[in-house]
């Protein structure tokens, strides 16, 4: 469901599903096959032309249903509406199976939500978080959220900020502006001046035995970003071995703390938070 707002310009049906980046074969398909009501009246002209204050309701039902086995958990859930569901993901955990014999991933979790709940709805991330990492973590209701919410990630119109610990002690804000790619050697991401352009901004809040809790926010998406950044210069988190830590740990210690970003349908500015996990206040001492 959907209101017109602030029209300025002409749009058109067809051109107003396109700016939530849905792809073409799904604007066909809720056309073509009369999912659209503008205003109590059904649709099917993709040129109809839309006016402010016009309310659009889409039949998005073809493409929704419970598409990974349910595994019980109990999640955290720290948003909930018609349109995204934002969870406060565990550790040691991964987004979704790569076969259907695992069945202890968040999209399983997600999964025995909707059911639980008597959501029948497509499990669908809107990003992803490590396997170690914890936080907010997005999921999408249906197609038109995703498709949006897909297009603020990839273009670094979200707000990402997370807490990690690192080794040493770093006493004032800095940024890292170094490409990011694939070491062919070991498989694992580098700086490397052929790499992807990836900036990472950091902040000190707390010092305690030789270590830091940082703030950081990343501007860009690269995998492994913060991981990788701040081995580079000398201060790799605690608990990463992949990346230099010589200390074991129960996992890298990495936490996505804040999102933020313009709500696909509300049309407003919304902003998620996930305290800081028990395990991490342990190694603070707390």
């Amino acid at each position: 469901k959907y209101v017109v707002k602030n029209k300025e310009n002409k749009i058109t049906l067809k051109s107003w599903m396109q700016s939530f980046n849905l792809a073409k074969n799904k604007i066909n398909y809720l056309i073509d096959n009369k999912c659209v009501i503008v205003n109590g009246v059904m649709i099917n002209q993709r040129e109809f032309e839309l006016k402010e204050n016009d309310e659009i309701i889409v039949d998005v039902s073809y493409y929704e249903n419970i598409d990974y086995p349910p595994s019980r958990y109990n999640l955290e859930i720290l948003y909930e509406d018609d349109y995204i569901l934002v969870v406060n993901k565990p550790a040691k955990v991964i987004i979704y199976p790569e076969n259907k014999e695992q069945a202890k991933t968040m999209a399983n979790y997600i999964a025995n939500y909707y059911t639980k709940t008597n959501q029948e709805l497509t499990v669908r991330h809107a990003h992803r978080l490590d396997t170690d990492t914890t936080g907010c973590l997005i999921y999408a209701k249906d197609v038109f959220t995703h498709s949006y919410l897909s297009y603020l990630f990839e273009n670094g119109k979200v707000k990402k900020e997370y807490y990690a610990i690192v080794y040493g002690i770093i006493e004032k804000d800095g940024k890292i502006d170094s490409p990011i790619g694939k070491n062919r050697h070991n498989n694992l991401m580098m700086v490397t001046k052929n790499g992807s352009n990836a900036l990472t901004l950091y902040k000190p809040l707390k010092y305690f035995e030789n270590k830091t809790l940082l703030n950081v926010e990343i501007k860009t998406g690269r995998t492994h970003q913060i991981r990788v950044h701040m081995s580079s210069v000398k201060h790799t988190l605690v608990g990463d071995m992949m990346y230099g830590s010589t200390e074991s740990a129960d996992r890298v210690m990495l936490h996505c703390q804040h999102i933020g970003f313009v709500h696909p349908i509300l049309g407003y500015w919304v902003d998620f938070y996930a305290e800081l996990p028990n395990d991490m206040r342990k190694i603070m001492g707390e």
